[in-house]
């Protein structure tokens, strides 16, 4: 079994990139959205520092994989399933250990651009100034998301105009896929 697991700081693309790989035909299962779930269930505000300081509390209670491990059971057919949202090492040991062959892919763009995105996106749990963005990234990077992106299998830099950044992406998941014979057959049926 495959799995392709996207990280990259927030307002990178990270999401855009999920949706070319949605049009190959791939499912997407977002950490973040296990997040949400629990934090729902738990009572917990939807703004930013609220979900970022939960998500924290509970890596600090149950170990810093306790997303990706909450994220799996989401998981039902691994070759052609992208996750979103990787976040530090331990998650990433996580998947490793439980599948086959993990494809680790890092979206990079610059902090201007990133806050531009975040911007104009307006998602509740999302930042809305330059210092918040600042104060997310640096809980990221605690949490040990420049480690995973470090060790990222693929790296795509997403500094250019949308449609060609989608243009890469299809390029780059293209190349993926004709590499990985599981995902290939698994997307073509």
């Amino acid at each position: 079994m495959n799995m392709i697991i996207i990280t990259g700081m927030p307002g990178s693309g990270k999401d855009e990139f999920v949706g070319v790989a949605r049009s190959l035909g791939f499912i997407d299962v977002h950490m973040g959205n296990t997040v949400k779930s629990y934090a729902g269930e738990n009572n917990i505000n939807f703004d930013d520092a609220s979900i970022g300081s939960y998500a924290s509390g509970e890596r600090k209670i149950y170990g810093m994989g306790i997303w990706a491990q909450r994220t799996s059971k989401y998981i039902e057919n691994p070759d052609i399933t992208i996750v979103d949202g990787l976040r530090n090492f331990e998650e990433l040991e996580y998947f490793k250990n439980n599948y086959k062959n993990v494809i680790v892919i890092a979206v990079f763009a610059n902090e201007s651009d990133r806050l531009s995105r975040v911007l104009k996106r307006d998602r509740e749990d999302d930042v809305h100034n330059e210092d918040e963005l600042k104060k997310r990234d640096n809980r990221e990077l605690n949490w040990g998301i420049g480690k995973v992106i470090s060790l990222a299998d693929y790296m795509i830099v997403n500094d250019t105009s949308l449609k060609e950044y989608h243009r890469n992406a299809r390029i780059l998941l293209n190349d993926i896929i004709s590499k990985h014979g599981e995902i290939k057959n698994q997307l073509i049926k």
